[in-house]
């Protein structure tokens, strides 16, 4: 994996920009020249030949993204998709780049990607890179904001023990956690189970409660979720 600056990524990259060649041909040699490996294999097997049901990335397909420091736009119309569970972005220069030669992006707080109208910023881990990973921004509240976490839960093949069974395919299924993060950065999950949703809610799990009730609202959607949380702050 190549390990260059972030600074010295993006001063390169607007040194070229200001040069007398096309945007587009600035745009496609950034990301070129500061990609970084993928990851292609998961406990020893290799997810670009493996068959499976479901699928490892937020989104299968690459979908035109746009690429951000510190908030500024540096690149848009990229080709990206999220791999959930390896938690890395992928891009590619272009469209027609087969897609077992793309790669990732490098991994930054400064760094956020838009992807339709998902957001996903890079947050670290007790300051470190490594164990940091990207979330979705699903609502920027007053007070708490709601962030989500695209987990996969990956089951091996299995291969057929008999001549009257069948090979069944890996799977990958979706689980999601969702965070309530707060201004101080401290993150609090959101219990996925009925009965320990409104937890999450520290001294208002009673108004939470009801406000569930009285809406109707099903705690598996995730549009009600955010429904509850535009809720939570305004009444805190």
């Amino acid at each position: 994996m190549k390990k260059i600056a972030l600074s010295l990524i993006l001063g390169l990259f607007f040194i070229q920009a200001q040069s007398q060649r096309g945007v587009s041909q600035v745009i496609t040699e950034y990301l070129l020249q500061f990609q970084f490996d993928k990851t292609t294999k998961f406990e020893d097997v290799d997810l670009e030949t493996l068959k499976y049901v479901g699928s490892p990335y937020q989104n299968e397909s690459f979908l035109a993204g746009e690429i951000y420091h510190n908030n500024k736009l540096i690149a848009d119309n990229i080709p990206l998709r999220y791999n959930a569970l390896m938690d890395e972005m992928e891009f590619k220069p272009s469209f027609e780049t087969p897609d077992n030669e793309s790669s990732a992006l490098m991994k930054s707080p400064e760094v956020d990607v838009r992807i339709g109208s998902k957001v996903f910023i890079f947050v670290p881990y007790q300051g470190g890179i490594e164990k940091g990973g990207y979330f979705d921004v699903l609502l920027r509240g007053e007070k708490i904001d709601l962030f989500k976490k695209y987990n996969k839960k990956y089951t091996p093949e299995q291969k057929a023990q008999t001549s009257m069974t069948r090979d069944v395919p890996a799977r990958f299924t979706n689980n999601p956690v969702y965070y309530l993060v707060l201004q101080d950065g401290r993150f609090i999950e959101i219990p996925s189970r009925a009965r320990n949703f409104t937890d999450a809610f520290v001294d208002k799990e009673n108004e939470i409660k009801s406000f569930i009730k009285d809406k109707k609202l099903d705690i598996k959607d995730e549009n009600h979720i955010i429904q509850i949380v535009n809720y939570y702050n305004s009444i805190i």
